[in-house]
């Protein structure tokens, strides 16, 4: 008979969480007499510390890319019924762990799915546990209850408590094969994260602790690592991306992440970049803002109270700077910025799709129009050749 995972305490059934190097090796225990359905990319399942573990029986799903399609999310869950897994395991960046939250939550009908999605259909009964295992640091999809997946170029939500985890593995040794671009893209993400949990108009006391301990934890990392980062700092940025991950579960992000959706969909600018260049040019307009164009209906003085506490966190007074200048700074350390580029961008196709995003909720300041255009074309104007770079995908 099989054994179910254990399950967390609270209104909000959180997450299980299992921590620490070597924390994978509680994988087989959690696995053992389940039928599972295994989630993760080809290269994830030739790893030695999963291959040494994957089951004989399981069934394996791998027929995704990085920003997931809801097609691929509803072809999980196909396979995830005509399996009969009771156990569903993702493993590896955000976009693993996101379609993996798509077998366990969605029907296997596309357009019974789009009506799950869209939260006008109740997720179907007798879904199955979910275990989740990040292998970078940075997306926190590990501990949060929605998934990003894209219709075409559009970022589409799968928000419900239903595809919050059990169980989730965070084990550090499993970055440690992460090359340097990926590693810091997927830092970028963490750092978003935890930025725009402060400044949200849902910040809580909870979240605002989660995003402090977040940025605490990362930005030692950012600001002094090598080329890559040390096993204790590999440590520190799964901690972080943990944390920051709470802490979105909590508010959700906010403008920087709502206009990366268009900057990964239509330039291929990888997530964690795109939040970060986004952060750039908007950290001057949440720090200048006066009252009258504040949104967060506990008014002015929890914006300069949030300011205050990023400023202090980035080391803005130390550095003789303002927080954007702090943050730029941290930027150029890690990667190109601006960003070598993308002149030729569809700026009003790329603001028109930011600004309509569901995230824009949750800024704590009016933003405008010609502003986000002025910001883009601020952080991707400069270049004349656009890379392509890896992505450690999105959640938030």
């Amino acid at each position: 008979m099989s054994r179910p995972l254990a399950r967390g305490s609270g209104p909000r059934r959180d997450t299980v969480l299992l921590t620490g190097r070597g924390s994978f090796g509680r994988v087989p225990g959690l696995s053992e007499g389940r039928r599972v359905l295994v989630v993760a990319s080809s290269r994830a399942l030739l790893r030695a510390p999963v291959a040494a573990w994957l089951p004989p029986d399981a069934v394996t799903f791998t027929a995704f890319h990085p920003n997931p399609t809801v097609a691929q999310g509803v072809e999980a869950a196909r396979l995830r019924r005509a399996s009969g897994a009771d156990l569903v395991v993702g493993i590896g960046g955000g976009s693993a762990l996101d379609v993996a939250k798509a077998a366990r939550v969605l029907p296997g009908d596309a357009g019974a799915a789009d009506e799950v999605i869209a939260g006008r259909r109740p997720v179907p009964e007798g879904v199955p546990e979910l275990l989740l295992v990040p292998t970078t640091a940075g997306t926190g999809s590990e501990v949060t209850q929605f998934a990003t997946l894209y219709r075409g170029h559009r970022k589409v939500s799968l928000d419900t408590p239903a595809a919050r985890a059990d169980v989730a593995v965070v084990d550090p040794e499993l970055t440690e094969t992460c090359p340097a671009d990926l590693t810091w893209t997927c830092a970028f993400d963490t750092l978003a994260h935890a930025v725009e949990s402060l400044w949200s108009v849902r910040s809580t006391a909870e979240s605002r602790e989660h995003a402090v301990a977040a940025l605490r934890s990362s930005l030692p990392v950012l600001r002094c690592a090598g080329d890559l980062p040390s096993p204790a700092e590999r440590d520190a940025l799964s901690r972080a991306a943990t944390l920051a991950g709470q802490a979105i579960d909590l508010t959700r992000t906010t403008a920087a992440h709502a206009l990366s959706y268009p900057l990964t969909a239509h330039l291929g600018i990888p997530h964690g970049l795109a939040c970060a260049l986004n952060l750039a040019w908007l950290a001057p307009l949440v720090e200048a803002a006066g009252p009258e164009r504040v949104t967060d209906p506990r008014g002015h003085a929890a914006v300069r109270e949030a300011v205050g506490t990023l400023r202090e966190l980035f080391g803005a007074d130390e550095q003789g700077t303002d927080l954007a200048g702090a943050l730029r700074a941290l930027l150029a350390r890690r990667a190109s910025f601006p960003y070598a580029g993308a002149p030729d961008a569809p700026y009003d196709l790329l603001v028109a799709e930011g600004l309509s995003s569901d995230r824009m909720s949750g800024m704590p300041v009016r933003l405008e129009r010609h502003e986000a255009r002025a910001g883009l074309e601020t952080v991707l104007g400069a270049g004349t050749e656009r890379k392509r770079g890896t992505t450690c995908a999105t959640t938030g």
